[in-house]
């Protein structure tokens, strides 16, 4: 193992800077991912609870901000670990810290920057929506589809993954060019969407599960693969610490949020963990038990001080067991052929974990607070997408027409295509205009504009903070 051939300065484009440190460069990826846009949106989109105005309740930012925090501790903990069996200079990793956590870091706070308004929520309503619609609109623009539409881009389109979108919101969109170890610290998963998923036996199920890159970042991908030495379907290593950053911050904060907002009590936060945990763990395992009653003493004049001290304690733990793991699969984690989060099933870390989730799932993701804002969010978004679906429904050379000679022959899709946004519309053209043109038929020339178009308009709704959704609905449907 040589993390020298994982950790690189190199870049999908080539930089306007002269040749810098590893250090100089991820500090530069730190910069402009901090003064990105799509990190700024963050703090008006959902973490659970939408349209929220409790400035105290979490929203994306916050939980990112959240996930960098114990992304950043996790990574010094298992360098720490590795400095006390004077590892670095083995692993390549002396004087290298700094870039080991910086990338860390910047990949926790990205990790959610392709979620769309109203969360899990607003991709199921964008998934269905294009199910439904994208056949006959394609046939209406484009004719009868080739091999390639029906095999490949349909299905591609059919399935919004906030984790594919993200690697597209911040190499296409946002065109920030990071350098290759920063982009890949940001997939979690390792199949497109037209990729069938694996069976739950298979070796390689977690890491496929979900997509991880959609067909537009296929070359993106194959170009990371290369420069990393990073077998197909194999993970980059720094993705498994970014992964159980985020399982360990939002656990919890799930939690305070709910007994913030009202919906538990602290007695009914801690009746529940004390029996969802006996329920998994068994009576006899007193290892939550243990830490639900440390902060229970410790808070007993000030009862709102019991989840300060829950977290504290968990995340102390949690992250010196993930660090523990990842040293003692480290081989498996440098391959990224671990096929596992490092906070594993077999452990009680990990049915802490699990039992937090349950009470989330219980008692807090049911609520009418919650649901009430998310079935505003559908209708918004799915009366947003009928407004925008003549965009999808014109033939391709009128849209072209539209695009590139801002010719008007169809006043509605025009004035619908200028409300779009300019970086998204900027991606769409080179997308276009790269089309190799001997390379497909004709058919295929126009499934592929067609499909760019589709990613366009997905792009500009997914892109949406939940309070922009509402008002562009509002504005657009003259309520």
């Amino acid at each position: 193992m040589n993390y020298s051939e994982k950790l690189t300065h190199l870049r999908p484009q080539p930089s306007s800077k002269s040749p810098r440190s590893l250090l100089a460069e991820t500090e530069s990826d730190r910069g402009r991912i901090i003064q990105s846009a799509a990190i700024r949106r963050l703090q008006q989109k959902t973490q659970v609870y939408p349209l929220e105005t409790n400035a105290a309740v979490r929203s994306r930012l916050t939980h990112s901000l959240e996930v960098q925090q114990t992304g950043r501790f996790l990574a010094q903990t298992i360098l720490e670990k590795l400095s006390q069996e004077n590892q670095l200079g083995t692993l390549g990793l002396t004087g290298k810290e700094t870039v080991f956590t910086n990338i860390v870091e910047m990949s926790c706070l990205m990790h959610d920057v392709g979620n769309p308004p109203f969360g899990h929520f607003g991709e199921a309503a964008i998934s269905s929506w294009i199910r439904a619609k994208a056949t006959s609109c394609h046939l209406s623009a484009a004719g009868t589809p080739s091999k390639l539409f029906t095999d490949t881009l349909l299905p591609d389109l059919a399935v919004f993954e906030g984790n594919a979108q993200g690697l597209r919101i911040i190499h296409q969109l946002q065109n920030l060019n990071l350098t290759y170890s920063q982009l890949a610290a940001l997939m979690k998963y390792t199949r497109p969407p037209y990729q069938k998923k694996p069976e739950p036996a298979d070796s390689n199920y977690y890491r496929k599960k979900k997509p991880g890159f959609y067909y537009s970042e296929t070359a993106l991908v194959d170009d990371i693969q290369s420069h990393l030495k990073i077998k197909e379907g194999c993970r980059f290593p720094l993705v498994y610490i970014m992964e159980a950053a985020d399982d360990i911050s939002y656990c919890i904060a799930d939690l305070e949020d709910a007994v913030d907002k009202g919906i538990l009590s602290y007695r009914d936060l801690k009746y529940y963990l004390q029996s969802v945990w006996t329920e998994y763990a068994g009576s006899e395992n007193t290892y939550l038990t243990n830490i639900i009653d440390l902060a229970s003493s410790l808070s007993k004049q000030e009862p709102h001080r019991f989840i300060v001290k829950l977290r504290t304690q968990l995340v102390s733990d949690l992250v010196d067991y993930a660090a523990d793991r990842y040293l003692q699969e480290h081989q498996a984690v440098f391959d990224g052929t671990l096929d596992e989060p490092l906070i594993d099933g077999d452990s009680d870390q990990h049915l802490a974990l699990k039992t937090l989730k349950t009470i989330a799932i219980r008692h807090v993701f049911t609520s009418k607070e919650k649901e009430t804002p998310e079935l505003r969010g559908h209708s918004a978004l799915m009366g947003l997408l009928d407004i925008y679906q003549p965009l999808l429904e014109l033939e391709t050379e009128a849209f072209t027409d539209i695009v590139f000679k801002d010719q008007e022959h169809h006043f509605l899709e025009q004035r619908l295509f200028h409300r779009l946004s300019v970086k998204q519309t900027a991606a769409y053209k080179r997308a276009v205009s790269a089309i190799d043109r001997k390379a497909f038929s004709l058919q295929e020339q126009k499934d592929l504009e067609w499909y760019y178009r589709a990613r366009l308009l997905i792009d500009y709704i997914s892109g949406m903070t939940d309070h922009f959704v509402m008002e562009e609905f509002q504005s657009l449907s003259a309520i």
